[in-house]
């Protein structure tokens, strides 16, 4: 397979924003009617997989364990996704591979494996053609180009779909009684309209984009694509000027997203409006916009729109010289977007890491294939020379004893490296809590000299003047703030660098804890004293008592001997 460009990880980032705001249409082989994560589900397929030995159902049961972790867990779907190609490829039965690859593209689309998905479509598709199912092939060759639309790669996927309306011509199909072609159609149509957009020919994006809303306003059932085709039409509009249609347009796209209560796509709605109206500085509807496609995407829990709604928002504030909003919304700006960063790493990182593992495994499978079909040839053309075929037998399972010898030693090697590895990690975690002990205890003695120093100002207070009084008591109140709100953003950021995970798997279990709430299990993770708390926010200690006492309740240690320290030290 050759594509005219490809996804480098830099551009990982993008894709996902394609893919959340339904930017780009595919149709998927396999159905949306798992992803449970049901134990008893799995449970019960294992036990399927382990008790029969008839192909047809390893390779289903296979396949649907594949898709029960799909949105989980990567490396265990594509391992069974894996394993069911394995035992399709040995049946040799064409039907078992149709299933095997086109959940392979699936499971490798939905984690940005595109180039391995895109095989797995390519063998799927010429598999429905040798079957003979113009479904099968259709559905491949729209997933195919739907990918390269994915890698940018424009005129590739121009091509690739205007193939698809010409098979569909060709073949003489009825789209009115097949239900599968008039679903799919207005995809294709819209996704045709973003390659025109992307290739700057406006007329044809235009042509498209109303193909498929004419078409899909006679299906009910496909009210989300019909927001999404006119939410790209809307969009194009008002780029090209045309204020009025294009506002109209992207109100109906609203509508329809309320009716169905499709929140996701709501917010990709609130976003296009509201930049409809920063672009003509109509700012009240603008803001007006932002702060409800805000509010939603915290809801829905979209890091993406939420620094994007953050981005607008300050650059308004910052525009209009209005810097106390400006710098709320470039600090909110900069937290999702160090988030979304986080994410994307720790995501890259993980399809890098089973890319290489299933390319490994796919190489050692096809060496194993190959030497399985030689053997067979050999045993079927060489049956004059019993003993040369018996010593080339014994020298191939002697070269794939060393390599596996070899392999099993390398697999030893990458765990004892894994393992020295989480050491190394183990000791600079205990080196940095060593750091964040040290600073804390600094931060103490710095608030009880500052504490001392006012006390001692404010005993000289009485000997002097009115004026100055006044003015010693200023400069008081200032060290008190300035010693508050240093310690504490010092604090905090050292904490954040050591215990990064620590606030995300607290919140995830007692979602309810206020910011006070968190801030004092932060203190009490570290095993620090009520005394030292004080020290630290300034609170008495009779109201830090108090709000350990609540932050119990919260915990549900109410009636439990466990110490508050103890039970935090496991998040």
């Amino acid at each position: 397979m050759a594509f005219n460009r490809k996804v480098k990880p830099g551009k990982l980032f993008l894709l996902a924003l394609i893919i959340h705001f339904g930017w780009v249409l595919m149709i998927f082989f396999i159905p949306q009617k798992l992803f449970s994560q049901d134990r008893k589900l799995l449970d019960s397929l294992h036990y399927v997989l382990e008790t029969t030995r008839d192909n047809h159902q390893r390779v289903r049961t296979l396949v649907e364990i594949s898709k029960e972790y799909t949105r989980h867990d990567l490396a265990t779907s594509l391992r069974y996704a894996e394993k069911s190609l394995g035992v399709a490829q040995e049946s040799r039965d064409d039907k078992l591979l149709i299933a095997a690859h086109g959940n392979m593209g699936y499971v490798c689309f939905y984690h940005g494996l595109l180039e391995l998905a895109a095989q797995n479509y390519y063998q799927y598709r010429e598999l429905n053609a040798k079957a003979g199912n113009s479904e099968g092939v259709l559905r491949a060759m729209i997933n195919i180009a739907g990918i390269k639309l994915l890698m940018l790669d424009f005129n590739g996927a121009r091509k690739d779909l205007h193939n698809i309306l010409e098979k569909i011509e060709h073949e003489n199909l009825n789209l009115h009684q097949d239900t599968f072609l008039f679903s799919v159609l207005p995809s294709i149509y819209n996704n045709l309209g973003v390659v025109y957009e992307n290739l700057g020919e406006i007329p044809e994006a235009y042509e498209y984009y109303q193909r498929g809303i004419s078409l899909t306003r006679n299906l009910p059932d496909q009210k989300n694509v019909l927001a999404r085709l006119l939410n790209n039409l809307g969009k194009l509009y008002g780029e090209q000027g045309r204020i009025e249609l294009g506002y109209e347009i992207l109100n109906e796209a609203l509508q329809i997203r309320f009716d169905i209560n499709d929140r996701h796509e709501l917010v990709s709605s609130y976003r296009n409006l509201a930049m409809f109206y920063y672009d003509r500085e109509n700012f009240p509807q603008a803001l007006n916009y932002s702060y409800s496609g805000l509010h939603l995407a915290g809801q829905v829990g979209s890091l993406q729109l939420l620094s994007n709604f953050s981005q607008h928002l300050f650059e308004h504030y910052n525009g209009q010289n209005q810097s106390d909003s400006a710098l709320k919304y470039l600090k909110h700006f900069k937290e999702y977007n160090d988030q979304l960063r986080n994410e994307e790493i720790h995501k890259e990182i993980t399809r890098m890491e089973v890319t290489a593992q299933f390319q490994e495994r796919e190489l050692i499978r096809e060496q194993l294939q190959k030497r399985r079909e030689q053997r067979f040839y050999y045993t079927g053309g060489l049956m004059f020379s019993v003993m040369l075929i018996m010593g080339l037998m014994a020298f191939l399972s002697r070269s794939r004893a060393k390599r596996l010898s070899l392999l099993n030693a390398n697999m030893e090697l990458e765990a004892r490296n894994n393992q020295l590895e989480k050491v190394n990690l183990e000791r600079e975690l205990e080196v940095k809590n060593k750091e964040l002990t040290t600073n804390v205890i600094y931060q103490i003695n710095k608030n009880e000299l500052l504490r001392g120093i006012i006390e001692k100002l404010l005993q000289l207070n009485n000997q002097l003047k009115p004026d100055q009084q006044e003015q010693l008591l200023l400069i008081t109140r200032d060290m008190e703030k300035a010693r508050e709100e240093s310690v504490w953003e010092e604090f905090e950021m050292r904490f954040h660098n050591v215990h990064n995970e620590f606030y995300d798997k607290l919140l995830k279990e007692f979602p309810d804890l206020s910011l006070n709430e968190r801030r004092l299990c932060s203190f009490l993770r570290l095993n620090m004293t009520t005394k030292e708390i004080h020290s630290i926010t300034g609170q008495s200690v009779k109201s830090i008592d108090i709000a350990r006492t609540r932050l119990r309740k919260k915990l549900n240690l109410t009636n439990s001997d466990t110490a508050l320290s103890d039970f935090l030290s496991s998040f």
